[in-house]
């Protein structure tokens, strides 16, 4: 199988974002709401995945989130991305009430730098002032930007 992972992530104006991700046959696009700190999820998902085995990143919508299952075995990592009609991650919805969106594999070395180029180019773009002020509600991770920039 084909390892293959694309992310994009987009900090929008008014408390919004934008993710593309992809696999080898299609590119699905979010939008990312301010009520979830998702970006710095993102970041704190490629540091844990060095040392775990499994983590998630939740990105709201409103109503309804996508969360991103991310599982490693050894060097690989299998995603998947699901959408909730609700906020499981509020406890709105059960966690067993989703529809599968996108799947893949990837490598852990591939997912790390996809997360890291995507904090540098926002920070490059932004910088942690014009993040705040898009964003509003979360600051830029910083600390995680730091240990993943390399």
């Amino acid at each position: 199988m084909k390892q293959v992972l694309t992310l994009k992530y987009v900090v929008n104006k008014g408390g919004w974002a934008t993710l593309c991700i992809g696999n080898i046959t299609e590119i699905v696009i979010l939008n990312i709401s301010y009520l979830h700190d998702s970006l710095k999820e993102l970041a704190q998902s490629a540091i844990e995945l060095k040392t775990k085995d499994e983590t998630s990143v939740v990105f709201m919508d409103e109503p309804g989130e996508h969360k991103l299952i991310l599982k490693k075995k050894g060097t690989s990592i299998d995603y998947e991305l699901r959408w909730y009609k609700d906020w499981a991650s509020w406890n709105l919805t059960s966690e067993d009430n989703f529809e599968p969106v996108i799947s893949g594999t990837t490598t852990l070395p591939k997912y790390i730098n996809l997360v890291r180029e995507n904090l540098i180019r926002i920070w490059n773009e932004e910088g942690p002032e014009g993040y705040k002020k898009k964003w509003s509600e979360h600051d830029f991770p910083m600390r995680e930007y730091e240990l993943l920039k390399g």
